[in-house]
């Protein structure tokens, strides 16, 4: 049998810590070390390992080529373990343990009844739902930080492996009915890019698709106010003259009950969103209880 090198889990422990904080003195707090501790234990995992794994300087400079893939291979191990643990404390009552769900920003509101959900089902399970970039959720679930994500894909790929799809995402143009000027309804693309507008920043995938559905429609609408929170959206167009777009999702969430809400065609246009899943066998259970949630109850 192969010889291990001489170094434990918690030193891998420390080395994610230290990829999360990106600081030596906030990593040693979250793990309960003092600083001196950590950055001993990280140059012994050098040493068991027979190479530099961080650049050094009066502060964190990041991971040498070499630190990225024992990070890469620490998260994996740990990961592992975790469902180790997971499978064989697995009761009558179902998992145990933290299910790590990472979703983009126009999906949170089903997240948060999912979430909900799983909780009711299964009162062992804690659940950490994180907002993220589509790109954040695919690293996440790449370097296994993610258990699961729930994203927006290409319709081609709803049969691809490591995916679940979940629902269609359509849009509506929302504001205060005297902005608009004329009753709730349907309204078209272009009629919209008239309006006075607040979107979500271009580095928002939200935004990118509803830019492309304005190019599709023939407009180039320039909006006056850009934010990458919804709530600042909200906050804009409950109190001034602004008008936004929004996904359906967020208005069945009930957060535009003061609102008009006019729903957009011409075209209308529909997104994907579903759940993906971190390519690894065999799956963590947190992971096979949300896709088995999901499967008996699926979204309307």
């Amino acid at each position: 049998m192969e010889r291990l090198p001489p170094y434990d889990l918690v030193d891998l422990r420390l080395l994610v810590a230290l990829a999360e904080h990106r600081h030596f003195a906030r990593a040693a707090e979250g793990c309960a070390l003092s600083q001196p501790a950590l950055s001993s234990r990280i140059r012994r995992l050098e040493t068991a390992l027979n190479t530099p794994l961080i650049f050094r300087g009066k502060r964190f400079e990041g991971f040498t080529p070499e630190g990225e893939k024992a990070l890469e291979w620490a998260r994996r191990i740990l990961a592992d373990c975790s469902g180790l643990v997971q499978e064989l404390n697995e009761k009558e009552n179902g998992p145990s343990g933290i299910l790590r769900l990472g979703v983009v920003p126009s999906a949170t509101p089903y997240a948060g009844q999912l979430s909900g959900a799983l909780a009711s089902r299964y009162p062992r399970l804690r659940i950490q739902v994180l907002s993220m970039s589509s790109k954040a959720l695919e690293t996440g679930l790449a370097d296994f930080s993610l258990d699961a994500a729930i994203s927006y894909y290409d319709d081609s790929e709803s049969r691809r492996s490591g995916l679940m799809p979940l629902f269609e995402e359509t849009y509506c143009l929302v504001a205060r009915p005297e902005v608009v000027g004329k009753p709730v309804g349907l309204m078209t693309w272009e009629d919209a890019a008239t309006m006075p507008l607040c979107l979500l920043t271009n580095d928002m995938q939200n935004r990118r698709i509803i830019d492309q559905v304005f190019n599709t429609a023939g407009c180039s609408p320039e909006p006056r106010f850009e934010a990458n929170s919804f709530n600042a959206l909200f906050a804009l167009v409950r109190k001034h003259a602004f008008a936004t777009i929004l996904p359906r999702v967020q208005i069945e969430a009930g957060l535009t009950d003061d609102l008009g809400v006019w729903d957009l065609v011409a075209p209308v246009h529909k997104s994907y969103i579903g759940l993906a899943f971190p390519d690894r066998d065999p799956m963590l259970p947190v992971t096979r209880a949300l896709m088995d949630y999901i499967r008996q109850n699926p979204v309307d």
